[in-house]
């Protein structure tokens, strides 16, 4: 829709919201806190816009999350481990931003994982064992990353057997 702007606080008002897609726009900044109101959000796609700033801790308070969308976009830093607190996600998108670290073995605690994307960002290190938890899981996508090791390839090989 070529929509552009910054998030305005007061969509943290929007308390019965449990579905937010506002991706392929142009929409700039960080994302506000009081976003954390919106306790029944469901499904939130923030993806391809120009957000930017660290991937904030507190998305990890959506109890009900089941599809993240944060792909395309300028963020920076890490991954935040209270990520893993998503019991319910289905679908991480973070790819195509310049997140850095490791990835967080939190994360492997999101047991109903069936889709996660981490390409094209600088991570580093190796796949943590634990992703050999994620039994649900359908696509993972690690490409262009600074991710190594022999462990790498014999996880994997596990998963897509």
């Amino acid at each position: 829709m070529d929509l552009t702007g910054t998030i305005s606080s007061e969509l943290g008002n929007l308390s019965f919201l449990a579905w937010l897609d506002i991706h392929q726009n142009s929409f700039h900044g960080t994302l506000p806190i009081e976003l954390t109101n919106l306790r029944r959000m469901k499904y939130l796609d923030f993806g391809d816009n120009r957000f930017s700033g660290e991937i904030s801790s507190w998305f990890g308070c959506f109890s009900k999350l089941q599809r993240l969308s944060l792909y395309l976009n300028n963020f920076i830093g890490v991954i935040p481990s209270t990520l893993g607190n998503l019991s319910k996600l289905e679908l991480l998108r973070l790819g195509w931003n310049q997140i850095s670290g490791r990835i967080p073995n939190s994360l492997f605690k999101c047991k109903e994982l069936k889709f996660l994307s981490l390409v094209n960002n600088s991570l580093e290190g190796s796949i943590p064992t634990e992703i050999g938890n994620l039994t649900l899981l359908e696509t993972l996508d690690l490409g262009n990353n600074h991710l190594k090791g022999k462990q790498f390839l014999a996880i994997v090989s596990f998963i897509f057997i």
